[in-house]
């Protein structure tokens, strides 16, 4: 045995509350991650972590510890989080929080307007659930009801509430398409019909504006309408976050892991954008607001 691993074990051994979560998330990844392949290697990867003693240098730092195992769970899957009871059992719970803010922000809503030309232009900043973020975006399609064509900026969008994904995507190809994807969790497949619209449909060119940290619903979004010829995509790639999170699953120490288990696979690809991320059909270059209004321009 090297010096290396005689050391990283003694680090390890040093640190037992580490290793405890460590081990119990491995076993949680392998048994409930959506690939069964693919979990086995992540949770090969996160027991060879604490064996090495990887972050015996966070030992008395439990958040610098999370920091850093979160940050190298995002490199498998950016769906993966892990975090303390402090962080899960606050007087207000994240999903809670985030609802509140709503209001601080417009629900996401953060800019409406028709641009020269009479194109529209709609920036969304996250989906929030829809009884909040309907309102709002009803008021938006209304105001770009008469428009010519619409940009939809989805740039910086990190994702959110899937029913306000899945109303936007409803409005923007019509009644007509029942569905765009199923799940599948290990190999079982359940369908995934798009809700009856509550929005305004659109029917008029769209380009949708993506960045690297546009992800998830946000994704979801313009992986649906480009894969159907709905919307011209430009920017850069996305940030490759498909998977679905299941429920927390209970670790050592009061810390708790969400792991991946399910998977969206598009109707029209029978693909996701999971990892690889979705790729513009424009590159946006120094001003991709400018580029999409070229394109609708000349005709979407």
């Amino acid at each position: 045995m090297s010096f290396a691993m005689v050391l990283g074990a003694a680090l390890a051994a040093a640190c037992p509350m580490q290793q405890e979560v460590l081990a119990a998330a491995a076993s949680a990844i392998s048994r409930d991650y959506v690939d069964q392949a693919r979990g086995a290697d992540i949770a090969r990867a996160v027991a060879q972590w604490a064996d090495s003693g990887r972050y015996a240098d966070d030992c008395d730092d439990p958040a610098a510890f999370l920091a850093r195992l979160n940050m190298d769970l995002d490199a498998y899957d950016g769906h993966f989080h892990v975090e303390a009871a402090d962080d899960a059992d606050g007087a207000q719970d994240w999903l809670m929080a985030w609802r509140a803010d709503a209001t601080r922000v417009n629900a996401g809503v953060r800019d409406v307007r028709v641009l020269e030309g009479n194109i529209g232009y709609l920036r969304l900043s996250s989906f929030y659930p829809w009884d909040v973020a309907g309102p709002k975006l009803r008021n938006a399609f209304g105001l770009l009801a008469d428009s010519e064509g619409l940009i939809l900026d989805l740039r910086q969008n990190g994702g959110g509430d899937e029913s306000t994904a899945n109303q936007l995507v409803r409005a923007l190809l019509g009644q007509d398409v029942a569905s765009v994807q199923h799940v599948e969790r290990r190999g079982v497949r359940t369908q995934s019909p798009l809700p009856r619209g509550d929005l305004p449909a659109f029917a008029r060119p769209v380009v949708v504006l993506v960045d690297r940290r546009t992800g998830s619903a946000a994704e979801f979004v313009a992986y649906s309408l480009q894969a159907r010829g709905r919307a011209t995509l430009v920017g850069s790639r996305t940030g490759g976050a498909a998977n679905f999170i299941g429920e927390p699953v209970p670790l050592p120490h009061g810390h708790r892991i969400f792991v991946p288990d399910a998977k969206p696979v598009d109707a029209a690809t029978g693909a996701n954008w999971d990892r690889h991320g979705v790729q513009p059909d424009v590159r946006g270059g120094d001003d991709p607001l400018f580029v999409a209004r070229m394109l609708l321009a000349g005709g979407g």
